[in-house]
Order: C-alpha cells, then sequence, then structure tokens
C-alpha cells in the first residue's frame, strides 16, 4: 500500500494558484455564459443578441462578445486565485470548502456592484441594457463555481 501524502497550502506556489483561477474562471466563465443563455431565452432573447453586448462596437459579433466575456472571466479568475492565496497566507484563517464558496459569491457579487454601478455606466456599454436581476444572478453563479474550484485545492 502507499502512503499517503498531504500537501500544505504553504507548499503551494502563487504562480500555480494565478494559472488555477485562470481555468476555474474560464470554467466559471462558461457557466455563467450558459446563466445568462438561459435568462435572455426566458425573456425571447437570442443568446446572439445578448453576446454581441459583450463587444463595445457597433454591430459585433456574437463570437467576438462571447470570447470577450471568456477573456474577462479568465482574468477575474486569476485576481480571485491571487485574493485566494494571500487570504490563505494569513495565519489565523483557515479556509475549508463552505467558506471558499462564501468568499467565492462574495467576490462575485463585488464584481456585480463593480460592474453594474461603476464599470457600465462609465462605459456607456450594452451590457447595462440587461435586467438587473439577470446579471447579478449570473455574477453570484460565476462566484459560486469559482469558490467550488478553490475550495478543492
Amino acid at each position: 500500500m502507499a502512503d499517503r501524502v498531504e500537501i500544505s497550502f504553504q507548499d503551494t506556489k502563487f504562480s500555480d494558484v494565478a494559472v488555477d483561477g485562470l481555468f476555474a474562471g474560464l470554467v466559471a466563465g462558461l457557466v455563467m455564459a450558459a446563466c445568462l443563455s438561459v435568462t435572455a431565452l426566458l425573456r425571447a432573447e437570442m443568446p446572439g443578441m445578448l453576446f454581441s453586448r459583450f463587444y463595445p462596437a457597433e454591430a459585433a459579433s456574437p463570437w467576438t462578445g462571447f470570447l470577450m466575456h471568456l477573456a474577462v472571466s479568465g482574468v477575474y479568475g486569476i485576481l480571485f486565485g491571487c485574493v485566494y492565496y494571500l487570504a490563505c497566507s494569513l495565519p489565523r484563517l483557515v479556509f475549508f470548502p463552505r467558506r471558499t464558496l462564501a468568499l467565492g459569491i462574495g467576490y462575485g457579487a463585488g464584481l456585480f456592484i463593480l460592474a453594474w454601478y461603476v464599470l457600465l455606466p462609465a462605459s456607456a456599454s450594452p451590457l447595462r441594457q440587461l435586467p438587473f436581476w439577470d446579471f447579478g444572478l449570473a455574477h453570484l453563479v460565476y462566484g459560486l463555481i469559482l469558490g467550488w474550484r478553490f475550495g478543492r485545492i
């Protein structure tokens, strides 16, 4: 029988967590896109029209908007990985899966508030046309998936 080896979080490199954040952000972005697509279909809007709003140019391609959404999701995933790494580095703070889920949901909520009240109005983005609740729910789902992924590290 092989001995079980346990690796502490201190053995994890910052760069590894950033790469994990990138991939977790891409997965969370895909789930977020699915959530937004479902809510768009419930509003009788085609997903292509939805994703064309993610690119600021007039007559944007839905594929370009979708890829832009995934790119931003990956970057925010990297930032979450950095936040998670720094939070886990604190000596008294221990993250269990439930706490990590809560951190992820809080992160998604923070991104939503930042986007809805600061970034979208400042840029006059067409994403501002999305309903408040749809956009908020999608960000909470994004954060939930990020937290779930990092709770498994």
